[in-house]
């Protein structure tokens, strides 16, 4: 096996911009990866279950269970940006950081779909649409308060009845086989399941407040285009004036 390293990134979304990239590295050598990820993703319920359905891991860890092999691959998003527009700018970061470290030609792997298992005695909401909200510093005292927690509860626009609230300590597979096999779009934010929806070819809707209008400074179509691909179903609305499609 190929044993990649991903030491430091520890946000849901962020992280899974490697995939893409890791996919792309599977490829080229036809090799599984023993993949060793950040200790501070520990608080993502079921996240080496949810790595080890995919084809191109062989073995997932965290960096502390096990010491550091002689011979390995670092994975980060602090690689150079590509003219290339399919994937999600943050993916390209990955596979440029890895391709410039190591003098490797690794393509990315825009067809790369996240897998997650069907389970027949899992209740798939079928009468409601799914809703990825976004964590409160009470669910995660590390979460960034610059921008609104709880924006789609607080809205209104999705009561119970008709939503169903995902509960981000449930089992990141029971999550992701929740949004890909209900029948309806996945509502949500810039928070990190969108990302695995968007991931999983799932139709997303990327709702947003004026509090990230200009983030950093950037307009939002560039956060956009940072975390998703293009040429998927992910669409991008302003939450004050949504309407449902």
């Amino acid at each position: 096996m190929i044993t990649v390293y991903s030491p430091r990134i520890h946000n849901l979304g962020d992280f899974a911009h490697c995939l893409p990239a890791l996919s792309g590295l599977y490829n080229m050598f036809q090799t599984e990866i023993s993949f060793g990820i950040c200790d501070r993703l520990q608080r993502f319920n079921g996240i080496k279950d949810l790595l080890l359905h995919q084809d191109m891991f062989g073995d997932v860890f965290f960096m502390s269970e096990r010491p550091m092999v002689d011979n390995y691959i670092i994975v980060d998003d602090s690689g150079r940006d590509s003219d290339e527009n399919i994937n999600a700018m943050a993916a390209y970061r990955n596979v440029n950081f890895i391709n410039d470290n190591y003098n490797l030609g690794i393509e990315i792997d825009n067809d790369f779909e996240l897998k997650v298992p069907f389970f027949w005695e899992l209740d798939y909401q079928h009468t409601k649409s799914i809703v990825g909200d976004r964590w409160s510093p009470s669910d995660a005292p590390d979460v960034d308060d610059r921008r609104k927690s709880n924006l789609l509860l607080d809205s209104g626009l999705f009561p119970s009845e008709k939503f169903f609230y995902l509960d981000y300590t449930d089992n990141l597979v029971y999550n992701c086989s929740l949004i890909k096999y209900n029948p309806n779009p996945l509502y949500t934010t810039f928070t990190g399941i969108g990302i695995l929806s968007d991931l999983m070819d799932k139709e997303t809707y990327i709702l947003y407040d004026d509090d990230v209008v200009n983030w950093d400074n950037k307009p939002i179509e560039y956060s956009f285009n940072l975390h998703y691909i293009r040429n998927r179903k992910s669409k991008l609305r302003y939450l004050k004036s949504f309407n449902f499609e």
